[in-house]
């Protein structure tokens, strides 16, 4: 581990995580020069168990007030930055050593205060959600402070410009909560309440009008959730300086609305879309994204196909806070991408979008035919299948008997009995026993 005289300090605040809370304490506790909990009223093990991994820890009133709490815990640390991560997140520990080498270098300029990393939100299967970026990384300072009692945010005091230290590109922080909420309604309607104190002080905040959006959607008040992200975009007296809340609510509407093939839906998909180009963010992929969704769901394959692969194209290169939710759906767009080209009879274009679709998941059977429809219609008779199945031992595990029953499967449903033949020769000979006067092979 690189060392650096640099003191680290771990903060969190807590309620009955005793479910996360070693993990919590275990992914950086070689770095960390302290490890500070704050506990707002826990009733399972999760003081015991944070006692017993070595923290320090404080109990809090709870307030409704997320930001008292955590200025609380920012206020009980020694170290001269802070890391304040929840107990559902951490940081994977190959990233440690590039962590304290990029601390080393934001430390040197002493107008950085924060550290911007990306955070990966994970499903229970480890599967990604989404990915955004936040600033959990920061200087201790009097001044750096949270705001706001829920969707609480830092911000320095007298400094609307803060400085940040881009690290992005090498560092994540992985956080499993989004995938294994339970109550999601109940959690809804508690966080909606508290945004509405917030909105009493700041009516005409943008960014809080989208996390009351966020909260009604969370509590399946879909209308009350859409009529908040639409005040945001089409309401001018709505302060969006933050650069990001008109965007974030006009994706929203976008997520919800693209699987409902009316052409009032697509109506307001194409409007939303023109406004947040007309706003700057024409680039962003999920534009292109959700409305190729929608014209899938509405039988219109080849529309789809052109704005699933304008999508993709600006995915290679978009680079913002506000990161596309389509980075964790890669494997449709490319398929329905492949599966256009197929029908148009350009192969080779058909074949380069299929295989990263297949390279997520390589047993879908539909990308599976599209690429050996593609060899198929290429193929000419008296040809060797040899480059086709030397192409397949790229992608696929020879010595794995489910990747070639299911290679076979679909070669003979394509059919591309030639190939099919290849393949029947690596299964093992009862495999074959078996297979004779199945519909497989025949």
């Amino acid at each position: 581990m690189e060392q650096t005289n640099i003191q680290l300090s771990q903060c969190m605040i807590v309620k009955n995580e005793e479910k996360n809370i070693e993990k919590a304490l275990s992914w950086g506790k070689e770095i960390m020069c302290e490890q500070i909990v704050v506990d707002t009223g826990s009733t399972d093990r999760t003081v015991e168990l944070a006692e017993k991994m070595g923290a320090k820890v404080f109990h809090f009133a709870w307030k409704n007030d997320f930001a008292a709490a955590k200025n609380y815990a920012i206020g009980l640390t020694k170290g001269e930055w802070i890391a304040f991560l929840d107990a559902d997140e951490s940081f994977p520990k190959e990233d440690l050593n590039k962590l304290m080498r990029f601390l080393k270098q934001a430390n040197a300029n002493p107008q950085i205060a924060f550290i911007r990393t990306k955070i990966v939100h994970l499903n229970w299967d480890g599967s990604v959600i989404a990915v955004s970026s936040q600033d959990r990384l920061f200087r201790k300072d009097p001044n750096i402070r949270y705001r706001y009692r829920i969707h609480e945010q830092l911000y320095k005091e007298g400094d609307p410009n803060v400085k940040y230290f881009d690290a992005q590109e090498d560092l994540m922080i992985l956080h499993t909560g989004y995938g294994t909420q339970v109550n999601r309604p109940e959690k809804g309607e508690r966080n909606a309440q508290l945004l509405k104190k917030e909105l009493e002080d700041n009516p005409k905040s943008g960014m809080l009008l989208m996390y009351l959006g966020d909260a009604y959607d969370l509590a399946n008040r879909i209308e009350d959730a859409l009529g908040c992200y639409r005040k945001v975009v089409w309401d001018d007296s709505i302060d969006t300086s933050d650069g990001l809340s008109a965007l974030r609510c006009g994706l929203q509407i976008l997520r919800m609305r693209m699987h409902e093939p009316a052409e009032d839906r697509k109506d307001e998909l194409f409007k939303i879309s023109d406004k947040l180009q007309e706003l700057g963010h024409g680039l962003h992929p999920d534009l292109d994204y959700f409305k190729g969704h929608w014209y899938l769901k509405a039988g219109e394959m080849e529309k789809a196909a052109v704005l699933f692969e304008n999508a993709l194209e600006k995915l290679e290169w978009y680079q913002n806070v506000e990161v596309a939710r389509m980075t964790s759906d890669l494997e449709l767009p490319n398929r329905v991408v492949a599966l256009a080209a197929l029908k148009k009879g350009e192969l080779q274009k058909a074949v380069r979008f299929v295989v990263p679709a297949l390279r997520i998941n390589r047993y879908s059977e539909d990308s599976i035919k599209v690429l050996l429809a593609s060899f198929r219609m290429e193929w000419k008779d008296g040809k060797s299948v040899e480059p086709y199945w030397d192409f397949l031992k790229q992608l696929y595990d020879i010595d794995s008997l489910k990747d070639l029953l299911i290679l076979y499967k679909s070669a003979k449903e394509i059919p591309f009995d030639k190939l099919a033949e290849k393949i029947r020769e690596f299964l093992p000979e009862e495999v074959k026993q078996q297979l004779k006067g199945s519909n497989h092979d025949k």
